[in-house]
């Protein structure tokens, strides 16, 4: 009997040893985000990816975009930054500082599509050939026009096709309406920010932001200072609030409020606008064409690894299904991203009721990447800062334009 006992207990030690070691035998990758917003849908998604490679464990680590950026520079600095972390426009920093890991032997090794990626999002992460993230998602930006409000006044809506003096024109068609009837809405609302306004304006009419191989601001182009006179001018005509108005409430809230009748403004606001009270009244439309083109600025962000990542197969294994098929499913149908994936963006058209979301991808696909390079973080708040200036009429669009030329061209040159 005691034998019995004793070989039971050896048994049972052996068992409770073995269960041990196969926990401890698992590999820890870290994973850093930071929109608290989409982590609940993340966790979903590891959790999966758990299930399907029970030899790795991830865990999530949310930083909020305030400090995100912070954090990971002191962490890659200490050597403890997570395996895997969401990356942006910021990436060129990343890549020269040499703390990602290329991904192209990692691509190879598995044979993977990357044409299947939208062509611009997938080359935002390329620098001298080589990939530094695999694309997570995208964003576009467009016009999104009040059907009741064109119609109350009888002005014809905008149509794809459309020109910027296309706009004018029925943008002061609208004011007369709007005036006659004394109904207070604005024809034409934006949000001053680079993405949704000025990044799109300047390349639209034949300026641009930085050249191709980032070394030149662009600021000191014909076309560039008249896209800020063109906005300006949509003011200073009444069609458009001015900057007070647009600075003291947003063009978004405007439009929501049914006081604005077109509205620019970027795929990220999409879900807000499909559940608006009059949301069936709501069209989309690509951006009017300016002298050069009707380009816009696209976002995205992409899924990088750590080159000092603790067990790079795994973190690479990782970034492949968070950039794959199921993963992309789940973030379309959980309406946190348009996917960058093309076989994935299927998914995400049927989660809207009204608005017309084919739109984003027929913009997405001659959009342009948003402008960086390696300091980025130290030029994009200058042209920030001055084009508020100039739209606020604090500086000319020619002494503006100017001051940014010279501060951002500074900084590009201490990159080389």
């Amino acid at each position: 009997m005691k034998r019995i006992v004793a070989f039971l207990m050896v048994a049972v030690m052996l068992l409770a040893f073995g269960t041990t070691a196969l926990a401890e035998a698992k590999t820890m990758v870290t994973f850093a985000l930071w929109d608290e917003n989409q982590k609940p849908m993340f966790d979903e998604i590891v959790a999966k990816f758990q299930e399907e490679n029970p030899g790795i464990e991830v865990e999530i680590q949310l930083t909020p975009w305030s400090q995100y950026w912070t954090k990971l520079d002191a962490a890659m600095g200490a050597e403890t930054a997570a395996d895997v972390f969401w990356m942006n426009t910021y990436l060129p920093k990343y890549a020269a500082a040499k703390v990602l890991e290329p991904l192209n032997s990692y691509i190879e090794q598995d044979q993977l599509d990357m044409d299947a990626y939208v062509a611009v999002v997938r080359d935002a992460y390329v620098i001298d050939g080589q990939s530094y993230a695999l694309p997570k998602g995208m964003d576009t930006v467009q016009v999104f026009f009040n059907k009741a409000i064109f119609e109350k006044h009888g002005v014809d809506l905008p149509h794809e096709g459309w020109t910027w003096d296309d706009m004018v024109k029925l943008a002061t068609q609208l004011k007369e309406g709007i005036d006659k009837a004394a109904s207070g809405e604005y024809p034409i609302v934006m949000e001053l920010d680079p993405q949704p306004s000025y990044f799109n304006f300047i390349p639209q009419d034949g300026g641009f932001i930085i050249n191709e191989d980032r070394t030149k601001a662009g600021f000191d182009q014909e076309g560039t200072v008249n896209s800020y006179k063109k906005v300006l001018a949509l003011m200073a005509d009444g069609i458009m609030p001015d900057f007070k108005v647009l600075s003291d409430t947003k063009g978004t809230d405007l439009f929501l409020s049914q006081k604005a009748a077109i509205l620019f403004m970027g795929s990220w606001k999409a879900m807000l606008l499909d559940d608006a009270s009059f949301a069936e009244h709501i069209g989309l439309v690509p951006m009017p064409k300016m002298d050069n083109s009707n380009v816009s600025v696209l976002g995205g962000l992409g899924f990088a690894m750590n080159a000092k990542a603790k067990d790079k197969e795994a973190a690479w294994k990782l970034i492949k299904y968070l950039a794959g098929e199921e993963s992309n499913k789940m973030q379309a149908e959980g309406k946190i991203d348009m996917p960058a994936l093309i076989s994935a963006q299927q998914y995400y058209a049927p989660n809207f009721k009204h608005l017309d979301a084919s739109v984003f991808f027929k913009v997405a696909e001659t959009g342009y990447f948003f402008p960086t390079s390696q300091k980025v973080a130290e030029w994009l708040p200058v042209v920030m800062d001055v084009s508020t200036q100039i739209l606020s009429g604090a500086v000319s669009p020619e002494a503006g334009c100017q001051m940014i030329q010279e501060q951002m061209q500074a900084i590009l040159d201490s990159e080389q």
